[in-house]
């Protein structure tokens, strides 16, 4: 049985969740043009909601990535 990689299993976590973002954003602008009107005044803070959706997961799981590095690190540096 292989060893749990962390690093490759969060970069995939990354993947997983700008995919997702992307269809669910894709999906909601679709649904705020079939209203008729313009998109800006049916689904005003769309793009804020999502600006703020991506920095949050993206800082989640950078952040994850980054303390897992540190940590692989200073468990070399001890094992040394």
């Amino acid at each position: 049985m292989k060893p749990f990689n962390r690093e490759k299993f969060l970069l995939w976590l990354l993947a997983g969740l700008l995919c997702w973002q992307a269809g669910l954003f894709t999906f909601a602008l679709v649904k705020c043009a079939q209203q008729g009107d313009s998109v800006r005044q049916v689904c005003p803070a769309i793009g804020d909601r999502y600006e703020t959706f991506v920095s949050t997961s993206l800082g989640a799981v950078l952040g994850l990535l980054a303390g897992g590095a540190v940590g692989a690190s200073t468990r070399r540096s001890r094992d040394d």
